[in-house]
């Protein structure tokens, strides 16, 4: 720990552990938010979409926006740390579907194997999506059988070809 945020015991001062966990929370909120816009397309939700979609959930108003605001940012309007409820931590996990709420902003090895599930959760839903184009099915049926050599020059030649699409498709729309 460095000198700012310990006292002469090496334990972190009274005044940094409401900061550290401010930053903890903002971080972990962006990252799921950061999930979603990905998700949606490269689209973030707004904190009135995220409010409402939470407080539908709870079937009451649990949250409001501009909490959702302070809590990513970890500082509120007035510029003070915000300091919220288990409660309201509860409800926000579930606003992403992480039923362990509060204890994954709170809590680094919870927080790690809910990431890890939220990983596994995004390759099955690449796979499905992959799945469900015909053209991708029958490049791997057609795979199926081919050397290892084989698989990597097939996969770096994709990786190219995926590539090259992107720059063809971001220089057209700097066209537009």
């Amino acid at each position: 720990m460095n000198a700012e945020r310990s006292g002469a015991t090496g334990v972190p001062d009274e005044a940094a552990r409401p900061a550290e966990r401010a930053r903890k929370i903002a971080d972990r909120l962006g990252e799921l938010i950061a999930r979603e816009t990905a998700k949606a397309g490269g689209r973030a939700p707004t904190y009135r979409e995220l409010a409402d979609r939470i407080n539908r959930l709870a079937g009451r108003d649990v949250i409001s926006k501009d909490t959702i605001r302070n809590l990513q940012h970890g500082v509120n309007q007035k510029g003070q740390v915000p300091n919220p409820t288990v409660d309201t931590l509860d409800w926000l996990g579930r606003g992403f579907g992480i039923q362990a709420g509060a204890s994954y902003f709170l809590d680094d090895s919870k927080a790690a194997v809910v990431d890890e599930q939220l990983d596994r959760l995004e390759k099955i839903g690449d796979l499905r999506q992959a799945l469900g184009n015909s053209e991708v099915v029958s490049l791997v049926q057609r795979a199926s059988g081919l050397s290892d050599g084989s698989l990597h020059m097939l996969v770096a030649l994709a990786d190219k070809l995926k590539q090259l699409e992107q720059g063809a498709a971001e220089r057209g729309s700097d066209n537009t």
